[in-house]
This record gives C-alpha cells, structure tokens and sequence, in this order.
C-alpha cells in the first residue's frame, strides 16, 4: 500500500469521525467555525474513500494472476467480518438498550438484509440505512467489487470499459428492479471510476510527473472547490472530482511520504474505524450523560475508544483473515497459472 495512500485513507476515516460526533453529540447546532466546516464538509471523507477504493482496487488487481474467485474471496473477507461484527454488536446494543444508538432501530428481517448488503429502508424512518447506518456506503462497495469480479473475465485490454459498462448498467437497470433498489440510482457509483482512471494513469508513470508546486496547487484548488460547491452531498462532480484531484496530488509526491509512522497504522485500521465509531460515539454520550462528564473529557474518550476498538478489530479480525486469504492465494495462482 502507498504511503500516501494510507495516510488519505486516515484522513477521511477521521473526517467522518468528527463529523458524525458533531451530529451525534451537538445535532449540528454548534456555531464555532470547526464546527459549521465539519458540518457542512465532513461527509466528504465519503467521497474520498470511495475514490481511493477505485485507485487500490484497480491497482491490487491489475497486472496479476487474479483469478475471479481469488479477487471475489480476497473481497469479501476484507470486507464482510469486521462488517458482520459491529452490525451484530450494534443489534445487540439496540435490542438490549434501544436508545442508546440513535437513528437506526433493529428488526430481524432488517438485519439480514443489512447483514447482506441488501439496500433496505431503515425501521428508524431515516431511509435506507443499514444497521450500522454508515453500512450504506459498502452497499455500493460491493455492487462495485460485483462489476470488477465480472470484468477479470474480460481480456486485460478491455477491463477498464467494461468496468464503466457495468456501473452504468448498475445504475440503469438495477433501480428498475422496484423497491429499494433504487438506491443503486445515486451517481456517487462514479467515483470508483475516478479512482480507476487514476490508477491507469499512474501505472502508466504520469501522475509520477506532476511536480511538488503543480501537486500543491492541484490540492488548493480541489479544497476550494469542495468549500465553494457548499455542503457536501456526494455528488460525483462536486466532491468526487475534487477528491480525485487530492488523490492525484498525493500520489504524485509519494515520495514525501516515506516516514509516516502512526499515520499509518490509522490508514491500516481506517476500515474498522469507519465501521465501529458511530457506535463508540454513541455509548460514550450516554456514559458522558450518566457520569457528567465535561465535553473535553467525552472527546478524548471517543478518540481512545475508536482508537482501541479499531486496533482491536484490525488485530483481531481484518488482519489475520486477510492473510489466511492471501497465503490461499499463493497456493492457488500456480494453478492458475498451469491451466
């Protein structure tokens, strides 16, 4: 993994951190200019790891003994424990003490469809949320890994075009399926593109030629383009586009970004970080509410809980069962090879 890849990575996982705390703990009501910016920009991290998954994605896979079934497996198992585990702790938490995570509520049938990816309207009347409400951005992670497992059938060559089929197929005839599948209509699909495009063109060496000047211009003009668009929205042009920049721009001067110590064990743990602070969140406000805790002390609990709970689960989960899969790999992609 980029250095500068890591360090994006903990940035928008934090991004969406703050600005959920924001949510969770102030309803947005705060008037201090940190507080109205992550208001109003903080779901752009969003949008970042959405461009960023494209970039590794395309770049894991590329130029490698990838079978279909190593890339479906390598996926899912990335993805769907760490995911299964905060979903079923959140629903435990709901059922157990159903106010302490606010917007979202538990049902069983609701459950197997978040367990699932299966976009779902939330009993709570927010939409269509899973569970763990942030679980609606890996909804469209694993629509996107779908199209990238189907387009390793294709010849090298015509990978990327029928990766751009595939979302514009997704987002043509899968809404048509009725019911909440219109949730597959939203346009944030296309920044995976972005992150693809990206990672062509750094295979091919450009995005290793921009100079350092070129790089930071690229970066102010993206940062002022997010804050003159407005709130964020996820709209693919608006933010997705200034993200891609931000992106090119790191990459660009991955050599800056050789000695990035802790950031990178948070880029490393920025998964389970997305994954498990609205609920650290949570519980930390009731705990601030029943032992009348000043805000200070309350943030940097959330800060040391998200912290641990992700190094935990990373440690625990992510970590060895990415390696499990990777050492199935190494043992498979002989076969693959001789076939």
């Amino acid at each position: 993994m980029l250095n500068s890849i890591q360090i994006l990575r903990a940035l928008a996982a934090w991004i969406v951190v703050f600005h959920h705390y924001m949510q969770i703990a102030y309803n947005f009501e705060q008037t201090d200019g940190v507080s109205v910016a992550l208001f109003k920009y903080g779901a752009i991290g969003v949008d970042l790891f959405f461009v960023i998954s494209g970039f590794v994605i395309f770049l894991s896979a590329s130029g490698k003994d990838v079978t279909p079934k190593i890339f479906a497996l390598h996926r899912l198992v990335r993805i769907a424990p760490a995911y299964w585990l905060f979903t079923l702790i959140t629903a435990a938490v709901l059922i157990l003490a159903p106010s302490v995570v606010p917007l979202t509520l538990y049902e069983p049938a609701f459950l197997i469809k978040s367990l699932f990816f299966i976009p779902a309207q939330n009993p709570a009347g927010i939409g269509i949320f899973p569970v763990i409400t942030v679980g609606w951005t890996l909804n469209y992670e694993m629509a996107f890994y779908a199209i990238f497992f189907f387009s390793l059938y294709a010849p090298a060559k015509l990978r990327i075009p029928a990766i751009v089929i595939g979302v514009l197929l997704l987002r043509k005839f899968v809404p048509d399926l009725g019911g909440d599948f219109v949730f597959f209509k939203n346009k944030i699909v296309y920044e995976f593109l972005f992150g693809i495009f990206i990672a062509y063109a750094y295979q091919k060496g450009i995005i290793q030629k921009i100079p350092t000047a070129i790089a930071a211009l690229i970066t102010a003009i993206a940062i002022w383009k997010i804050a003159g668009y407005g709130p964020v929205n996820h709209d693919p042009f608006r933010s997705g586009l200034p993200c891609a920049a931000i992106l090119i721009a790191a990459v660009s001067q991955e050599r800056y970004f050789s000695r990035i110590g802790f950031l990178s064990k948070l880029g490393d743990w920025s998964y389970s970080t997305y994954l498990c602070h609205v609920l650290v969140i949570s519980v930390m406000i009731q705990a601030q509410l029943a032992f009348n805790l000043t805000d200070s002390i309350t943030l940097a609990l959330i800060v040391l809980g998200i912290g641990a709970a992700s190094y935990a689960s990373f440690t625990l989960v992510e970590r060895p069962l990415s390696r499990l899969t990777k050492n199935k790999m190494k043992v498979e992609l002989p076969t693959a090879r001789s076939a």
